[in-house]
């Protein structure tokens, strides 16, 4: 009878500790982001690592986690109300016609063109540290790691810089996502409106 109980309380133990949840915000907000009000989103960096084991288990990690976070991180930028969000296949497209990189948008002359033919007054970029789902024996859950920040194309100044960090178990990874992005814009926008 002792041992029945002893290994009820254990599984109950091991059970309850593999539901904890992490959850961290951080953000940055500089000077004159007013009147940035239409952005293009790119396509976030993500190095993908390779299979790799995290405290519960080991991560899946799709190829595209950058596109899946910037889709995610769009989607709930223009929610906010607060800016008017350029599509993203016209940003890839007017990016590969004129062979250049996100980053060249802020410093060379093609990149001057491409920001006058997008009409956007400033440029999300990202990166995607962590994204995917995790499973373990008892357990199964979703991680997303992901820094973003604006920059005010006519200054070259961040407007802002945030970064959601996330790993909830029993939602899928991109859930877990779309929770800290919710998150983190809410906070944005109260910061902004201080």
């Amino acid at each position: 009878m002792r041992y029945g109980i002893f290994w009820t309380l254990l599984s109950l133990l091991l059970v309850s500790c593999s539901n904890l949840d992490f959850r961290h915000d951080h953000l940055s907000v500089g000077s004159g982001g007013e009147k940035v009000q239409r952005v293009a989103v790119f396509e976030f960096d993500f190095d993908r690592p390779t299979r790799g084991k995290i405290e519960r288990g080991k991560i899946e990690r799709p190829a595209n986690a950058g596109q899946i976070v910037a889709d995610i991180f769009a989607e709930h930028l223009l929610g906010s109300g607060r800016y008017q969000v350029v599509e993203q296949g016209r940003v890839a497209s007017l990016l590969q016609q004129n062979d250049l990189q996100p980053s060249d948008l802020l410093a060379s002359p093609d990149g001057r063109r491409i920001r006058d033919l997008l009409g956007v007054d400033g440029i999300v970029f990202g990166v995607v540290l962590e994204y995917g789902d995790w499973r373990s024996r008892m357990n199964w859950g979703g991680v997303s790691i992901f820094t973003a920040r604006l920059v005010d194309v006519a200054s070259g100044n961040v407007v802002w810089s945030l970064s959601a960090n996330r790993n909830i178990a029993r939602i899928d990874a991109a859930m877990v996502t779309h929770a800290g992005a919710k998150t983190i814009i809410a906070k944005l926008d109260d910061a902004i409106d201080r």
